[in-house]
């Protein structure tokens, strides 16, 4: 057997106003002032979320097996919880002056490599790669990884990058190796994002 409540308003009898506010579709209204009680539990809350960008260009020359940490974006978030998780998500924009080369995004973690392949050789140990087919042509790299945080002290996350030729080349961010004002040969951006997330 069911039952059914039909109201419009719900109030306390101590109160002067109503609590909870119902039309005729049903559209549920609370005021202002609502609070809850208790806590969340069975899922993951999303705590906050803290971004860097970085939007003007920057180059650097490394030699074979060289990297490169950009002097920005990096980004810091400071966690409430150790047992929290960290959502990394990057998009880095990149180039590199030689047609036909790998290019290497490294995520480090308090200036550590944080998620990285295994050690094979003397083979660079890297987040995740693309391949350079023009050096005219941007080259996208797009990272997630769930951290765990592992402590309640501000933690900084940076990008690393490199490249796979025997021989020094420059890495540009944020454009490409012939930086005109051609249509095709736009300027792109560079960002990371941090997101807590309750355990």
């Amino acid at each position: 057997m069911s039952s059914r409540l039909v109201v419009n308003s719900v109030r306390h009898t101590g109160a002067s106003a109503d609590a909870i506010t119902m039309d005729a579709s049903g559209n549920v209204t609370f005021p202002a002032n609502a609070t809850c009680s208790g806590t969340a539990s069975g899922f993951g809350k999303l705590l906050q979320v803290v971004q860097a960008t970085k939007t003007d260009t920057a180059s650097n020359s490394t030699a074979s097996g060289g990297v490169w940490v950009p002097t920005a974006p990096k980004c810091s978030i400071t966690p409430s919880n150790a047992s929290n998780k960290i959502l990394v998500q990057a998009t880095v924009n990149l180039s590199v002056n030689q047609d036909s080369h790998g290019l290497h995004l490294t995520v480090l973690k308090a200036g550590a490599l944080m998620f990285v392949g295994d050690a094979d050789g003397n083979r660079q140990r890297v987040t995740t790669a693309t391949y350079s087919h023009n050096q005219y042509r941007s080259s996208f790299l797009h990272f997630n990884y769930l951290d765990t945080a592992g402590g309640t002290s501000a933690i900084e996350y940076s990008l690393q990058l490199s490249h796979d030729s025997g021989a020094t080349q420059t890495i540009y961010l944020n454009r490409t190796t012939s930086n005109d004002n051609s249509d095709d040969r736009p300027l792109g951006a560079t960002s990371i994002i941090l997101s807590e997330i309750a355990a």
